[in-house]
Formats: structure tokens, C-alpha cells, sequence
């Protein structure tokens, strides 16, 4: 796997309009390649920033949406259509406008649809597995777009918890999130990064810290990665099988130094 790669944008929304314009690309390259192309999608802010943005770009009208399928990296075992639910944040960022077949929306299990979060993980699991080339156990993602915690954290892969080094499971269930709300679902690392590209989203000052630690790891190889760098900044550990590409705001790169083109 390359080792990621660093870009700077002055601010919070010019990094939000150039992500989405390449978001829309990126998909308009894979969709000329591939018959279908496989997308994980994040929460949060910048999650929900960047399809709103895209929605409102030309170049939405040009793809094949019926060829697009959506997943998500993590969920929060709310009920269906609660505010904190990712997938209904995309919803209503994007998704709800697009003229896309539901079938092509891979949402995660609700707390109204399943009893508990390992009911919904191994639902998911088995979704995942309908998707997946012969003798594998999950599709290969065109493009994943992450997120960045302060903490350092990953979908729902925290630090200082065993989640981020499962390597055998596709999906867990996680209780006790050090992040509100308590439960929730999330691919594991392996599944994440088995994805041609991964995008991470980063703004804001508070994110300095953890970008500066994987900015550090960047260096180190994936194979090479250790337990300690993975427990104390998951992001480290997410790496694409072709691109890992760090968009960053000055407020979270600070001083640190990269590159300032989106080339």
C-alpha cells in the first residue's frame, strides 16, 4: 500500500468544494472502468458537508447513479431516521435526491430493526458478503471517505480498544463508545481498507493533534505499523490499496507542512 499522501486547503469550505468536485470525478473514472463501483461513506460533519456539496455541482447529472452502490464504514444503533443515524445524514445531505435504486443503499440495521448491535453487525456481514467477488468476503471499495476524530479515531474504532486490532471479523458491534451515543456498528479495519482509494476529510484545529501522529506514521509501512501506533491513533492504520489521501484545513495542519495542490 503507498504511503498516504498530505493536501492543504486554506479553509474549511474550499477544502469541502475541491473534495466534492474530486469525489464526483473519482466516481466518473471508476464508473468508466467498472460495470458497478463500491463507496463507503462516513458521518459527521465533513461527511455530510461534502454531499451537500457535491449535490449542488453540474456534474452530479452525469453519473450513472443505478451503477453507484453506498456503504457505510460505521452506524450508530439508533432507531431508523434519528438525526444521528450516518445514513440518514447522508439522506438528507444527498442521497434522498439522487435517482438511485434503494437496493444500491447499504444501510446499517437500526435498534427498532434488530434486538442488538451484534444482530445488526451480522446482518451487515452478510450483505457485505453478497457483494463480494468469488472467494472473498466483502466487495472492494472504489473509494472510502473517512473521517478523523480528535481522539484519532476511525468509523467506531476508538483508540485504547481492542476493535482496532480485530483482523479476522468483518463487522462488531461496539458498546460503550467513548463517544456518544453508546452503541454502534463498524466495519473493521481489514474490511475498511480494502478499498482502491481512501479519502480522509480533516478540519478544524482540534484535529491537529491526531493528523500530526498519523503525519508521523506516514512513514512507517503498513506491514510495519505497530500495535502501539494503531491503539493511540486508529486513522494511522487506514490505508488505501492504491491512494490514502489526507485533506486537510489549515486549522488542522497547523504547522505542519505539505503539499498545497490538489494534483
Amino acid at each position: 500500500m503507498p504511503k498516504p499522501r498530505f493536501i492543504s486547503f486554506p479553509d474549511q469550505k474550499t477544502l469541502a468544494d475541491e473534495l466534492a468536485a474530486h469525489f464526483l470525478s473519482a466516481l466518473q473514472q471508476d464508473l468508466s472502468d467498472n460495470e458497478l463501483v463500491h463507496v463507503s461513506l462516513t458521518g459527521g460533519t465533513m461527511g455530510s458537508k461534502i454531499l451537500e456539496t457535491a449535490g449542488e455541482l453540474r456534474a452530479l447529472k452525469d453519473i450513472d447513479w443505478s451503477r453507484v452502490h453506498f456503504w457505510w464504514s460505521d452506524e450508530r444503533f439508533v432507531p431508523t431516521g434519528h438525526e444521528d443515524r450516518n445514513s440518514q445524514q447522508a439522506a438528507d445531505a444527498l442521497l434522498a435526491s439522487l435517482d438511485i435504486p434503494a437496493e444500491n443503499l447499504h444501510v446499517i440495521g437500526a435498534s427498532d430493526q434488530f434486538d442488538t448491535a451484534e444482530k445488526a453487525a451480522e446482518a451487515y456481514r452478510q450483505e457485505l458478503k453478497k457483494f463480494a467477488p468469488t472467494g472473498a468476503e466483502y466487495p472492494t471499495f472504489g473509494l472510502s471517505l473517512l473521517g478523523m476524530g480528535p481522539d484519532g479515531h476511525i468509523a467506531s474504532l476508538f483508540p485504547h480498544r481492542p476493535e482496532i486490532h480485530e483482523e479476522k471479523a468483518i463487522t462488531l458491534a461496539v458498546h460503550d463508545s467513548p463517544k456518544p451515543p453508546p452503541h454502534r456498528v463498524t466495519l473493521t479495519r481489514p474490511v475498511i481498507c480494502n478499498s482502491q482509494q481512501i479519502w480522509f476529510m480533516v478540519s478544524g484545529e482540534d484535529k491537529n493533534a491526531p493528523l500530526t501522529r498519523v503525519m508521523q506514521a506516514s512513514s512507517v509501512k503498513d506491514e510495519e505499523l505497530s500495535a502501539d501506533i494503531l491503539t493511540e491513533t486508529p486513522a494511522a492504520g487506514a490505508r488505501g490499496l492504491e491512494k490514502t489521501i489526507i485533506w486537510a484545513d489549515a486549522a488542522a495542519q497547523g504547522n505542519l507542512k505539505f503539499s498545497a495542490e490538489a494534483r
